[in-house]
């Protein structure tokens, strides 16, 4: 499955996060990761600004809801503390934003490891807010072999 996940970070080395991030990301697949990365406010006004970049990661795994729990996995790895609450500042924020799979909503009761994030996990593909959301538009477009990402490129 071709996959585009977008990437953030606002607190600490926030460059430094992203490339640990992106690093995290090469467990799952091949990565390919935008030459863009951009500066942008906390949109909640809660936290300093965020360092955003998006990647296609290319994996074997075919289920978009597995592909969501890795990546929760990673940023727990990464440090992200979710008790502070839905915006809070974080150290690695990976969101799925879409895959080359049909779109489309899922539930599904979280694995044990992840309870502590709640008891169900939702997804919906592509990610409801990522076409109203410069700083994953513009990595995305700057994803610099096109024919890479065939199936998951926005139109320009």
């Amino acid at each position: 499955m071709k996959a585009v996940v977008a990437l953030g970070s606002n607190l600490g080395n926030r460059q430094a996060h992203l490339e640990a991030g992106l690093a995290a990301l090469r467990t799952l697949g091949t990565v390919v990761p935008s030459p863009l990365v951009m500066e942008t406010p906390d949109e909640s006004g809660r936290g300093p600004a965020y360092l955003n970049t998006v990647a296609l990661v290319v994996t074997e795994e075919a289920d978009p809801r597995r592909l969501l729990e890795a990546l929760l996995r990673l940023e727990l790895a990464a440090g992200r503390d979710r008790s502070a609450g839905r915006n809070a500042p974080r150290t690695l924020d990976l969101d799925l934003i879409t895959t080359d799979g049909p779109p489309g909503g899922w539930t599904w009761d979280s694995p044990e490891d992840l309870r502590a994030l709640g008891p169900i996990l939702s997804l919906e593909l592509p990610h409801p807010r990522a076409f109203s959301r410069p700083f994953v538009l513009e990595p995305w477009r700057a994803l610099s072999n096109p024919g890479e990402c065939r199936g998951v490129i926005p139109k320009a």
